[in-house]
Parts: C-alpha cells; sequence; structure tokens
C-alpha cells in the first residue's frame, strides 16, 4: 500500500492505493522477541469474525476482553480469581492442524508463513520441545503468509489440503525446509509428501480451504500480530524464534501449574481452555487508527449512485474511487475480470472520492456524473481509467466526444455545480465508514483496502457467497438480500 490507511500497519491487509493519511501503530506487548519476519501487511483479506458469518457493526468474531496496550498489563479479574498467572491470551483453536496429545499440559501455538526463515528456525524448537518434553506438548499450526512472500498464501491453501489428506507434516516440513518456494517448488513438495495432486489442483481453484486460512489471518489481526514467528503457550505470547532456554522456562511453569489445577480441577480437567478462558482475544494498540476493521460488515448505503449488475446479486461490491489515483485504474482491470468471472452473481456500485493533491479528481467525478445522466456512466468511467490517472480537462470532453454524449448538457471543469450533492454525499459517507484511501471496497459491507490481488477478492467472495446463500434459504427475498447482509 502507498499509504492507504497506514495507521493499520500490523492490522489490516496492504495493497497499492492512494492515501490522505498516515498514522503509525505499535505492535502487540509480547512477553519476548525474537527473530522473524516482519511486514507490513498480510496475504489474505481482513474480514469476518466469529468461526463462521460476520455480524454486522460490531466486532463480530472478537467477543471477549481487549486488552489495551500500554505501560501496565493487567490480568482480567477473572484470570486472577482462577488462580491463572501470566498475562494470556485466548486463542482460538477450531480446526486448525495439531499433533500431540489433545490432553497434553502444554499447548503452543504458531502462526507461521511457510516463505519465512525464522519460522523454519521456530519449528525446530518446537520439535526439540517434543522431544524434550514428551507426551506433554500439543502442537497447534496457524496460517499468517505474509504479503510480501509472493509464494506464502498459495502454500497456506495447498497445506490445507495437505490436512484434509492426512499429509500435513510431511507437506509441512518440506515447505519450511528453506530451500525455496516457488511454483513448481509447491508442486514437486506436494507429490514428496504423497498429496493427490488433482483434488489439491481442483480446491486450489475453488478456494476450498479459504474460509479456513482467512480465519486464522483474522485472528491474528485481531492478536496484533504483526511478523512471524509468533508463538502462544498456553496463551502467553512469544514473538519470535526465541533461545530455546525462554521456551524451557515458560513450558516448565506451565507444567508445575498445569498439575495444580488438576489437582483442584480433577484430572480430566482441559488445560488448555482453564489457562486461556479467562484471557484476551484482541489488541488494541496504544494508538488508534481510522481505518476499517478488519471484523466488520460496514451498512454502506447504495443510494442513486451508478450501478452495474442484477439487483438481486448474490455480491455487491461497493468501490470507493478516485479518477486520478492510478490504483483505482489498475482495480477497475481487476474488476473486469471479475465481473467475467462471477457473471450474474457480482454486482459493482460506484461512490466517488476526490483525494487532496489530485487537481482532477472532482472534475472528472462531475462529468462521470453527467455522463450517467445519459446512461453511459460506465462506458465513460472504463474510458477515462483507461487513461491510468493520465488526463486534462480536454480528455474529458474528448470522451464524451467519442462516446456520442449531448455536449450541450455535458458539463466539464468547474463550470457547473449540479452533481456537486452527489458527489460530497459520497465523499462524507466514505469519511463516516472510515475510507482514508483509494481504492477501497466493500464487499457486501465487508472492507478490502488497496488494489489487492484478484486471489484476495475471490477469497472474499466464497465465504461471501455461502453467506449470501445462507440468508436466501432462510427466506430472505432476493431483492432484499443485500440490505440483509449489511443490516444488523
Amino acid at each position: 500500500m502507498l499509504a492507504v490507511s497506514a495507521a493499520v500497519a500490523a492490522l489490516l491487509l496492504f495493497a497499492p492505493s492512494c492515501s490522505s493519511a498516515t498514522t503509525k501503530v505499535a505492535g502487540a506487548t509480547a512477553i519476548a522477541t525474537g527473530p522473524g519476519s516482519e511486514g507490513s501487511g498480510v496475504a489474505g483479506a481482513p474480514a469476518t469474525a466469529r468461526e463462521g458469518h460476520p455480524k454486522s457493526g460490531r466486532n463480530a468474531g472478537a467477543s471477549g476482553l481487549v486488552f489495551d496496550q500500554g505501560p501496565v498489563a493487567r490480568l482480567p479479574a477473572a484470570q486472577v480469581e482462577a488462580g491463572v498467572p501470566h498475562l494470556r491470551f485466548n486463542v482460538a483453536l477450531g480446526d486448525s492442524a495439531w499433533r500431540g496429545p489433545p490432553d497434553a499440559p502444554v499447548t503452543i501455538v504458531m502462526f507461521s508463513d511457510f516463505e519465512c526463515p525464522y519460522c523454519g528456525r521456530g519449528m525446530q524448537i518446537v520439535e526439540m520441545l517434543e522431544r524434550e518434553y514428551a507426551d506433554q506438548i500439543r502442537f497447534v499450526y496457524k496460517a499468517f503468509p505474509m504479503t510480501a512472500h509472493r509464494n506464502a498464501l498459495r502454500a497456506a491453501l495447498m497445506a490445507q489440503s495437505a490436512w484434509a489428506q492426512d499429509k500435513f507434516w510431511p507437506f509441512h516440513n518440506l515447505l519450511l525446509s528453506q530451500a525455496g518456494l516457488d511454483p513448481a517448488k509447491l508442486a514437486a513438495y506436494a507429490e514428496t509428501a504423497g498429496l493427490d495432486m488433482v483434488r489439491t489442483e481442483t480446491e486450489l481453484e475453488q478456494l476450498v480451504f479459504a474460509p479456513a486460512v482467512r480465519r486464522d489471518i483474522r485472528q491474528a489481526k485481531r492478536l496484533a500480530i504483526r511478523s512471524t514467528p509468533t508463538f502462544y503457550i498456553n496463551g502467553r505470547h512469544v514473538k519470535g524464534a526465541q533461545r530455546v532456554a525462554i521456551f524451557r522456562a515458560i513450558v516448565d511453569q506451565e507444567i508445575s501449574l498445569a498439575k495444580k489445577w488438576k489437582l483442584k480441577g480433577g484430572p480430566d480437567l482441559d488445560v488448555y481452555r482453564y489457562a486461556t478462558q479467562h484471557g484476551y482475544v484482541q489488541v488494541r494498540p496504544m494508538v488508534e487508527h481510522r481505518g476499517l476493521q478488519p471484523d466488520r460488515v460496514y451498512p454502506v448505503p447504495l443510494g442513486a449512485s451508478p450501478s452495474l449488475g442484477p439487483q438481486t446479486a448474490l455480491l455487491t461490491v461497493v468501490v470507493f474511487g478516485d479518477f486520478q489515483c492510478p490504483f483505482c485504474a489498475r482495480a477497475n482491470d481487476l474488476l473486469h475480470a471479475l465481473r467475467n468471472q462471477y457473471s450474474g452473481q457480482l454486482r459493482i456500485v460506484y461512490k466517488h472520492v476526490a483525494l487532496p493533491g489530485h487537481d482532477l479528481a472532482f472534475a472528472a467525478a462531475r462529468a462521470s456524473m453527467a455522463a450517467h445522466e445519459q446512461g453511459e456512466f460506465w462506458s465513460f468511467h472504463d474510458a477515462l481509467y483507461a487513461k491510468g490517472a493520465r488526463f486534462d480537462e480536454r480528455d474529458l470532453e474528448r470522451i464524451a466526444v467519442e462516446l456520442g454524449l449531448d455536449l450541450s448538457a455535458f458539463p466539464h471543469g468547474q463550470r457547473t455545480g449540479r452533481y456537486d450533492a452527489h458527489i460530497h454525499e459520497d465523499i462524507e459517507l466514505g469519511e463516516r465508514l472510515g475510507v482514508t484511501g483509494t481504492p477501497t471496497f466493500f464487499v457486501n459491507g465487508r472492507p478490502l483496502e488497496g488494489a489487492q490481488p484478484q486471489l484476495e477478492f475471490r477469497m472474499l467472495f466464497v465465504e461471501e457467497l455461502e453467506r449470501a446463500r445462507s440468508h436466501l434459504a432462510r427466506g430472505v427475498a432476493p431483492r432484499d438480500l443485500y440490505a440483509s447482509l449489511t443490516s444488523g
């Protein structure tokens, strides 16, 4: 991202965009820090929360205690009453890949990126601990692919396929062998691990495991994780591939605590649940950001904005764009490809943004609305974006001539304010929602910021198609679908 909402550097996916604001956010407080891959974002879009569908207008998957970063780490009162020391986070295990005894006294969760060299080092530490503390450690893998690592997201998706085929750990170990990753190596590793390649390729094409990877990424974002590897040992945060002595000290403490808890709660006590049930589920940075929240569904009104596609579409993408933004021009090409791929299922709605420093953006917005009045908004929109944000006022009229518009009714430059109320309404709406750069997208109300790769949209589309169909199955009328998806 050029700087769209740089305030969300630790929390939101970054992609190229034009921006109007820049702020910094501190990362999560850690018990200890060590070597790791740090990134401005992760591959895989932010969004839903709960292990399923999002709720509108609130943190759907972060229902629980929020840890406010600061000089003093306060333990929740319920945790203190339960006799559980140390700052802890309630990391949901869900259906993540795991190994070791399910009733082990110590559960180590590792957020990992298969292209991160430090994750290979971190895994060596985990394997050493597993040998030293035989049958006392359960290890859980969580996906956190960084955008800086071009093949990490594909590797994470393939790893989910390997888990479904009971081939996860051989494939996992090959990926972390640090022999480099590219599509050819991924395929070779998959074959070596014994994956059914026809099945794996089909699952990749259909993005069968996109929701699982996105769940891990959303959880990482809520915890303000910004680098890999990141560990949670019975909920205790350790950042990076630390010296093994640090891990041993924590594991020893947790084994001792588990014995005490079992004396009180009985031999069948779920130690991990007991240790983490009162822990924090979300980290709130010391410096709040103005950007969009990954766990929210935003009720974005469509109004009288230009719309392309059926009103009953399962997917409605609202675009906040600026005609003078080169990243918006790039994203428009992507939207064309998505419309072809999701024919009949996708509706695009356009909202105007005129960023400071883009002196022709407002004039271009006026001209596009004049074209809209003559039924040619999308033709004008596409022709203008085809110029890649390089145009002058004369180009606005040239495009109108090429489209055969009635020039007597076609305003350009600063000669009319006829459409200003509509444009200002769009701009003000974006400000209320927290849009700080372009392009910004809302897919059925769920935000994506910047000119994302096509895969990011498709991964979100998989979830939203399922959510839309579930609303229809409950009896929501197709014409009311968007309102239902974006309401409380």
